[in-house]
């Protein structure tokens, strides 16, 4: 498995355009919340909402969010999403999607790896992207609400706001790629030792719509969540497992074994980072 630099897609509403930007100087903020506030700052003049995966999305249970850092009204938003837009970003390739400006009409964004396509409001989105391979993220306009797989959302209207003040109606991702850890066998062995945490989750287990890499089917993930460890959600990672990814130890080694770089130290001065960035956005 090969580890390349942060990725980001950026898409301008103004000018119906889109890029790939490769990010190796976002490195040190990991992912998730660090790198949604790294890019945020990078577009601020533009008005971003950003989606942003950590590394161990899509390759270890309870990596299962995806971060969102919007601005309402000046003031910093940090959110989290469930479902499984998470793992389709990842598969895409992406560490993050970027969407500045604003539609002068109502739009849906259809994401197929690193390509984009802006489909029209009259279009069906659930005959957009590749069944199997694709997250539907809907705006629904009459309800207020933003739905992930029409169930997953987030506690509250910050993010409904910026989508719906951009015009975007959906966004669909399609991630077609997938990347093996080189040493197959220790990954193997490191997801079923964290998958035998469980008991160490804070959520009982239930019978609803899991999120991407959770074996829970808790009740509490169709809300989302709001802030919270600086870490565990750069990772990104559940909240209710926070005792797992907030263990440097067990977070160091889940890098290592995907082909990361990052050291310890890395990782330590993460919120003092984060928090740097805040002060400058603030």
């Amino acid at each position: 498995m090969e580890i390349v630099n942060k990725k980001a897609l950026i898409v301008d509403l103004n000018k119906r355009s889109s890029e790939v930007k490769g990010l190796p100087d976002l490195r040190v903020y990991i992912g998730g919340l660090g790198l949604g506030l790294a890019l945020y700052e990078m577009y601020r003049d533009k008005d971003p909402v950003i989606f942003s995966v950590g590394p161990l999305n899509g390759f270890f249970p309870f990596a299962s969010k995806t971060s969102i850092v919007l601005s309402d009204d000046g003031v910093m938003e940090d959110l989290y999403i469930g479902g499984n837009l998470s793992t389709r970003m990842k598969f895409s390739g992406l560490d993050s999607i970027v969407i500045c400006g604003r539609s002068e009409d109502r739009v849906i964004l259809d994401i197929s790896n690193t390509s984009v396509s802006i489909k029209t409001s009259d279009m069906d989105i659930n005959t957009l992207g590749l069944p199997g391979k694709r997250s539907i993220l809907s705006v629904d306009y009459e309800k207020n609400n933003v739905l992930v797989q029409s169930y997953f959302s987030t506690p509250d209207y910050f993010l409904y706001k910026t989508l719906s003040e951009k015009n975007i109606m959906g966004m669909v991702v399609t991630g077609t790629e997938f990347h093996k850890p080189n040493n197959f066998s220790d990954y193997e062995n490191l997801y079923q030792n964290i998958l035998n945490k469980i008991n160490e989750v804070r959520v009982e287990k239930g019978i609803y719509p899991s999120c991407s890499n959770c074996p829970m089917g808790c009740g509490k993930s169709k809300f989302g969540e709001i802030g919270g460890n600086v870490l565990v959600h750069s990772l990104v990672s559940c909240h209710y497992a926070d005792k797992i990814y907030s263990d440097l130890g067990i977070v160091f080694s889940c890098l290592n074994v995907l082909g990361y770089d990052y050291t310890h130290e890395d990782l330590e001065n993460l919120p003092v980072i984060v928090e740097e960035t805040l002060k400058r956005l603030n």
